[in-house]
């Protein structure tokens, strides 16, 4: 048989170190090398270039987005016809929600369509109930299309001479309201007229069976109302015929004849009536409407003209000790003064008080 010789060398230490194959270098335990933990390398990190890179970079100035302005409020403008004289001629003027009647007739004056030696006035038609009244210059044409019903489209603008000018102008509104009284004639259902007393007081209409007004009713209030002059022929007592309308819409009336008055009287105290209720008309918008009579860029809140009076803050101690309200002691040691009940805190507190 052949045998396996092994090799012995000497080492370095004085062991000696046999052959791979020496069955004295075969251990019976199993290898560990399977169970020992891989050791950790420590990463490099990917991205520990990119962050130097980052790191190098100048700084970079950050640009901050302006706001943006708002749109301007787009201003609604109309196109509506205005008859000069009568209903044959008219101009189209373009018309803003802060038209007044007084930018009408100077447009149309500044076309040359207006004799300048007259005294003109723009007036509504009322033609779907057969009147018409004059518009004051300072009076929003959007006010008056708004009471309009737009489905008959019977209503118009017109520029008329009229001698009510003077009285309707911004420099005659009274400094107070103007008053009138006398009997008229009043449709109270159609065809059928009463006599009654009407006065024009407190800004508001009122009217009696008899000048002692102890049944009278109220009629309207010249807030929302102003005077017509009739245009349609209307069959009345009187020469003279006028109406009372209100200048809302009409769809805010559960009845017609809330929403318009007519009366009837002679020609002189027509016009008296009519020019009174006009100027009061007048008065009441001046009075409400401030925003009608303000000039451009002029604020219309009250509050600017309130001014609060100048307070100085004082001190604790430079205020006064003694008491707002002296008290005598014969008061507050009077049979009548009032006792608290023994052993309570306010009996005491009095107690340390009187001693």
């Amino acid at each position: 048989m052949r045998r396996d010789k092994s090799v012995t060398r000497p080492s370095r230490d004085g062991f000696e170190i046999r052959n791979a194959s020496d069955p004295l270098l075969r251990s019976a335990r199993p290898s560990e090398d399977g169970r020992r933990p891989t050791p950790i390398v420590p990463r490099v990190s990917v991205d520990h270039d990119a962050e130097q890179r980052v790191l190098q970079r100048p700084p970079v100035e950050l640009i901050h987005s302006r706001p943006q302005p708002l749109p301007a409020p787009k201003i609604q403008v109309t196109q509506q016809r205005v008859f000069i004289g009568d209903m044959q001629r008219f101009n189209t003027v373009e018309i803003t929600p802060n038209t007044n009647a007084g930018d009408v007739i100077a447009l149309i004056a500044s076309q040359g369509s207006l004799d300048h030696t007259a005294t003109w006035m723009l007036f509504e038609l009322a033609n779907d109930f057969g009147m018409e009244r004059p518009i004051r210059s300072y009076e929003l044409l959007s006010d008056v299309t708004a009471s309009w019903n737009k489905d008959k489209l019977l209503n118009a603008f017109v520029v008329k001479r009229t001698y009510l000018a003077p009285f309707l102008s911004r420099s005659n509104i009274p400094t107070s309201s103007p008053t009138n009284r006398g009997y008229v004639e009043y449709e109270s259902k159609k065809g059928k007229w009463s006599k009654r007393w009407m006065e024009l007081r407190e800004h508001s209409l009122w009217l009696s069976k008899r000048d002692t007004g102890k049944d009278e009713i109220f009629l309207c209030s010249l807030s929302n109302f102003d005077a017509y002059y009739m245009t349609r022929k209307h069959k009345s007592p009187k020469p003279f015929v006028f109406a009372i309308k209100s200048t809302d819409n009409i769809s805010l009336f559960e009845n017609v004849s809330d929403y318009v008055h007519i009366l009837s009287c002679n020609q002189k105290d027509g016009e008296r009536w009519m020019e009174a209720i006009l100027v009061a008309r007048s008065y009441v918008l001046f009075q409400e409407r401030h925003v009608l009579f303000a000039k451009p860029g002029e604020s219309t809140s009250i509050s600017n003209n309130l001014s609060r009076s100048q307070t100085r803050k004082q001190s604790i101690s430079a205020r006064p000790s003694q008491p707002l309200v002296n008290v005598s002691a014969p008061f507050s040691t009077s049979a009548n003064a009032v006792t608290f009940e023994p052993g309570s805190l306010l009996a005491k507190h009095k107690g340390d008080a009187i001693s």
